[in-house]
């Protein structure tokens, strides 16, 4: 009985499918090869603890100090992590070969986490402090595939943008303007990047680039690194945050990344955070300010102006736009939106001990509902409707179709003008009558056969009529 259920089970699946599960490529994770390295902390012996096992202390170098790692054996692929606890300024990584001759030098950018391909025929790198020191977080070397959070392969972000999200705080890109990133930019493959404006902890930056990353952004996100103050702090703390600076801060986010579409967060600061709202505003307020030379003219001589074309506001009343969160989206193996952006917010593991959640369509605060409240073209009922398409970053010139020689033009050889006729004393012949057509003779000859055809079977149905007609009724002897 039980071998009759199973093939009964087994030609169910047959006949109706199985059951399909999300398709997820195999992706092959990068192997950790740190411990194949000898690291060299200087006078920091006890460092090695923190930088390559802790992850949640930090060792500080000062000005002109520095670290190292050397190895015996070639490294195809292998890249040095880097984690700091402050973004490095003027940190410097030096690559040499196995007889001291330098291969590479790289200042790095200042950014959470760093990643340097380490050079095939190099042996030794050396991280140097720059003159603010440096704050080493973690190190680690892995060889190739993908890498573990936080470490992603981030494509630097270019010089201008197709669209750019402004966001309070680290999670709130996720809650209130996650709909974005995935629908625009993972699915529809339009450019952008996030802003964060605040970022106080260490792993709040780590959650929010792993949020990103799980939402498909892969231009890095920046942080302009303004001080979070939580919403009920007394004045004093407030003053820590100040509007001026908030404001010059977008301005000169506006002009360094040069947008075409920018979306922040609810006027009313959603659940009324009163950081939400001043974001909101000075991105509503930079919308005109990044365009005019006047204001901040040290970042207009930096960057150049730049007009934002439009700017959406979480929730704003006007010339509204609903994103599709429920249309499946190929870049995600057929999620929609709105369960891409759950997951991303579980990478905020801090966050997850509040009430929030990611909320669509008619939620409080759907995480797809916007309006424009700034724009220098009509609004449209698409995000980048009425933008020329010849300002967007993957824009290609279309070839012109090549001009087809021209035809010459066949000129008409002149008419040769016939001789006149010669003189003679003879009459002229008079001109042959026209000849009279012959009559067309077809419908009477058709008439005659349709005629002759008719009588010959009238005559076929008399004879066997009338000879039906003997048999019946034989004549009288």
């Amino acid at each position: 009985m039980k071998h009759i259920r199973i093939l009964f089970i087994c030609i169910l699946i047959l006949l109706f499918g199985a059951p399909v599960l999300p398709a997820r490529a195999d992706v092959l994770q990068a192997e950790d090869l740190t411990e194949g390295f000898r690291f060299d902390f200087g006078r920091y012996a006890n460092a090695a603890e923190r930088v390559l096992h802790d992850r949640e202390r930090y060792q500080t170098f000062q000005e002109g100090e520095s670290f190292s790692l050397a190895w015996d054996a070639p490294c195809v692929d292998a890249r040095l992590c880097l984690s700091w606890q402050e973004p490095p300024e003027n940190v410097c990584v030096l690559q040499y070969a196995a007889d001291g001759e330098t291969l590479g030098r790289e200042t790095l950018v200042p950014h959470p986490d760093s990643i340097v391909p380490l050079l095939p025929e190099a042996r030794r790198v050396v991280v140097q402090s720059g003159e603010a020191g440096m704050k080493v977080l973690f190190c680690a070397v892995y060889g190739a595939g993908e890498l573990p959070e936080p470490f992603h392969a981030w494509q630097e972000t270019p010089d201008h943008l197709d669209y750019l999200l402004i966001s309070t705080h680290p999670d709130d890109d996720v809650l209130f303007l996650g709909s974005i990133v995935p629908t625009y930019g993972a699915e529809r493959g339009y450019v952008g990047s996030i802003a964060y404006v605040t970022c106080q902890y260490r792993i709040r930056a780590d959650e929010a680039e792993n949020g990103a990353w799980t939402m498909g952004l892969r231009y890095r996100p920046v942080f302009l690194g303004m001080k979070d103050v939580r919403n009920g702090a007394p004045s004093e703390e407030k003053a820590a945050f100040r509007y001026d600076d908030l404001l010059i801060n977008t301005v000169r986010t506006f002009r360094k990344l040069r947008p075409l579409v920018v979306f922040a967060q609810d006027l009313n600061g959603e659940y009324g955070h009163w950081q939400h709202k001043l974001t909101a505003k000075a991105a509503r307020e930079a919308f005109s300010l990044a365009a005019d030379p006047a204001f901040d003219p040290e970042s207009a001589d930096e960057y150049g102006t730049w007009q934002v074309q439009k700017l959406y506001l979480h929730l704003f009343p006007k010339n509204k736009l609903t994103v599709d969160a429920h249309a499946p989206l190929s870049a995600f193996d057929g999620r929609d939106a709105f369960e891409v952006a759950c997951e991303a917010y579980l990478k905020h593991a801090s966050q997850q001990r509040y009430r929030f959640k990611v909320r669509r369509d008619s939620g409080k605060y759907a995480f797809n509902r916007f309006g424009m409240a700034e724009g220098v073209v009509p609004v449209g009922e698409d995000v980048f409707d009425n933008i020329d398409e010849r300002l967007l970053f993957n824009y290609v010139e279309p070839t012109p179709a090549p001009t087809a020689a021209p035809t010459p033009k066949i000129t008409a050889e002149p008419t040769k003008t016939a001789d006149p006729p010669k003189p003679t004393d003879a009459p002229p012949t008079p001109e042959p009558a026209p000849e009279t057509p012959a009559p067309d003779l077809s419908p009477l000859i058709t008439i005659g056969a349709v005629t002759v055809f008719a009588s010959a079977a009238v005559g076929v149905v008399a004879y066997f009529w009338k000879k039906r007609q003997l048999r019946k009724h034989p004549p009288e002897e």
